[in-house]
């Protein structure tokens, strides 16, 4: 581009480079929620793609990678050291450490994309590689270490309806590749073609999208009426023994006043502060939140091993005689908020004052509700594994997801969450019930819509209808797998042809040097 080329001569030199890329980085955070000002991204990623496109070396548009994912994990992920405040700032002498942390983990992935894109011509072909590099590279980042996707690239949309409906077909990572292709394309020019490919492209999924939304028919299921309750204690007094009755007798207040109508109350992640199984005359107390023939479905710690004295964050489901007639285990848990990796290596404590760490439930299974559709019953950021909050074998018709974003306090953290929330709706096709201690507790339909929320600290509760599930989605049925497969595909034929290119003109050359000695 010509104002690239006015600022950095002929070849982006590292010196002025690598800053400003970390710059654009920090500024790319800007794209994501609550501020979803993506249109930033026509800035920083154009820079970026033009930067990489004129790159000499491999190991400077790694450079070049790491700079600009280092910024933007700084940045769009720098919230996560709020949680290191809550304890009377016992472990704030490690903010430092997990802002560099974020940087290196968000930077590597950058740097592995940049790098592998590099191998490509520079050009469309380029262009290409790297929105395919980034989404693969998303994709590891969704496992690598049980998995962090966190702000992966296409989640930038979720205040988009229309374009949020592509998630339906190719899920979050289709979303990143065609937002990276977009927001890249001016990077190249004074080659317009991609640009005008972009334009093209945005237009066919916003049109899309219009007519998804337009074709759908919400309805309701019958006889199902939901109350969701965010009770808004703050995480310093939620673990707080004195405060203990104080916080349940908050929960049985909201749930019990005017309830005449609601058959299911669901309450948010760890809300009950004893061991369930325990105690079955406090279970009989919890029933005074419930009508009579309702259910409960609420967040609390089950014991997994006596002798062991293993626990894990759970989600049961209470009836009305106070039977625990369903129970799922958090099969996704936080690495130092929940577990500590490495714990032989590592001698740290955890964040939760838990004293043993949490023990990892199986996958995802689809649960029978009392008098409701069968659901999928997923504990906080289980909801942000894209591809993996279902049972493809025995589909649910809705996600309960209980949750508390009190460890971040007012930062986009919560609501970054309850967007990645949005996007598991529309990939599924189903409605997302989400309970949140301090909030954003919402109700979600099929389509990723918002019909209902609680703002951040408020305390009150959500009566609602239970939409009913869209047609399975062509992402629910097949997932991420042909996906990642495509795109590789993609990567490995332009990387093959590139190739063959670089042999074909190596041998001409020596057939032309040859018949030049040759007439000499």
């Amino acid at each position: 581009m010509p104002l690239f080329k006015t600022a950095f001569t002929t070849h982006p030199t590292l010196l002025r480079t690598v800053p400003i890329l970390f710059f654009a980085g920090l500024l790319s955070a800007l794209a994501f929620a609550p501020f979803f000002c993506f249109p930033i991204l026509i800035i920083t990623l154009s820079f970026f793609m033009w930067v990489l496109n004129h790159a000499q070396k491999a190991k400077r548009a790694a450079l070049f990678g790491f700079a600009f994912g280092a910024g933007l994990g700084v940045s769009s992920l720098g919230w996560v050291c709020n949680a290191l405040m809550i304890d009377n700032g016992t472990f704030a002498v490690f903010i430092p450490v997990c802002l560099i942390g974020l940087a290196l983990f968000l930077g590597f992935f950058w740097m592995l994309s940049a790098w592998a894109a590099f191998y490509a011509p520079s050009g469309i072909k380029r262009w290409i590689a790297f929105a395919c590099s980034v989404v693969f590279f998303e994709w590891i980042r969704s496992w690598f270490l049980t998995g962090f996707p966190w702000n992966l690239i296409g989640s930038v949309w979720t205040d988009n309806l229309y374009f949020l409906q592509f998630a339906s077909v190719w899920g979050v990572y289709g979303l990143t590749f065609v937002t990276v292709m977009i927001f890249t394309a001016t990077g190249l020019l004074p080659n317009k073609k991609p640009l005008v490919f972009a334009l093209i492209l945005a237009s066919v999924i916003t049109a899309g999208g219009w007519l998804r939304l337009y074709q759908a028919t919400p309805e309701d299921v019958f006889g199902v009426n939901l109350r969701i309750v965010q009770p808004n204690i703050q995480q310093t007094l939620k673990w707080n023994p004195q405060k203990a009755e104080d916080n349940l007798n908050t929960l049985i207040r909201l749930s019990k006043t005017k309830n005449e109508e609601i058959t299911h109350v669901i309450w948010p992640e760890s809300a009950i502060p004893y061991l369930l199984e325990n105690n079955p005359t406090e279970r009989l107390r919890l029933m005074s939140a419930v009508r009579q023939g309702g259910t409960l479905i609420t967040g609390a710690l089950r014991i997994v091993s006596r002798e062991k004295r293993q626990l894990a964050n759970s989600i049961f489901m209470i009836d009305h005689l106070a039977n625990i007639v369903g129970y799922a285990d958090k099969a996704h848990l936080v690495p130092f908020g929940e577990y500590i990796p490495f714990r032989n290596i590592l001698p740290l404590d955890k964040i939760v004052p838990i004293q043993s760490d949490f023990v990892a439930g199986k996958k995802v299974k689809t649960i029978m509700v009392p008098k409701a559709v069968p659901a999928a019953l997923l504990v906080c950021y289980e909801i942000i594994f894209s591809g993996r909050v279902t049972d493809k074998n025995n589909r649910p018709q809705w996600i309960v997801n209980v949750t508390n974003d009190g460890w971040y306090g007012i930062s986009p953290g919560p609501f970054q969450h309850l967007g990645m929330a949005q996007l598991r709706a529309v990939e599924e096709g189903l409605p997302v019930v989400r309970a949140a201690n301090t909030g954003i507790s919402a109700l979600i339909n099929p389509y990723g819509e918002i019909l209902s929320y609680k703002a951040l600290n408020t305390q009150g509760v959500i009566d609602t209808k239970l939409p009913r599930a869209a047609e399975p989605t062509i992402y629910s049925q097949f997932g991420y797998k042909p996906f990642i497969v495509f795109i590789v595909l993609i990567y490995l034929i332009i990387i093959c042809r590139s190739l063959i290119n670089i042999g074909k003109r190596r041998t001409n050359h020596k057939k032309e040097n040859a018949k030049n000695q040759k007439s000499t």
